[in-house]
């Protein structure tokens, strides 16, 4: 019988530190972002899944607006990968978090300019909950930041402007 109540309490206890491990990965995250630490901003941000949510999400948008035109079929990529390329970087999500609008407002990719932006303004965060057992969304002005369980812990690997059609 003690057995059981070992191993039940047990149970709880992993489960309460897994339903909380998000919420400190996330507050950690902002921690990195507020201090500038490029390397612990790293360790949060999975950037080959980010760089593709990014990327799929501009294609929506550019080639919804310019489809029909020769040369932005020409160029269009290219800008929109120049654009990638700045944000996937730590410095490019400290940006884009600290000026959402950036992506969100940009009409054409010779409109972009990248900016660092000012400090984050943490509590405009509308809601943070799980949406699987290993996902986790924090929603900060419209833009949706999905956080996906690794091996080593929760790391940002979707950034959702709400520029393309829905996902998911």
């Amino acid at each position: 019988m003690r057995l059981i109540r070992w191993l039940a309490v047990t149970c709880i206890v992993v489960l309460l530190i897994y339903g909380a491990s998000p919420y400190f990965s996330f507050w950690r995250f902002t921690v990195a972002l507020r201090s500038g630490d490029s390397a612990a901003i790293s360790s949060y941000v999975d950037f080959p899944a980010v760089r593709a949510s990014l990327k799929k999400q501009l294609v929506v948008r550019f080639t919804r607006a310019r489809s029909g035109r020769k040369r932005w079929s020409n160029l269009g990529p290219t800008l929109i990968d120049a654009i990638i390329d700045a944000y996937a970087t730590p410095d490019g999500i400290a940006a884009l978090l600290s000026n959402p609008g950036a992506l969100k407002n940009l009409q054409t990719p010779q409109q972009f300019r990248f900016s660092s932006g000012k400090a984050q303004d943490w509590p405009k965060v509308k809601y943070a909950f799980f949406t699987g057992p290993r996902s986790f969304v924090v929603d900060r002005e419209g833009i949706k930041l999905r956080f996906r369980f690794t091996g080593s812990g929760w790391q940002l690997n979707d950034i959702d402007l709400g520029l393309g059609e829905a996902k998911r």
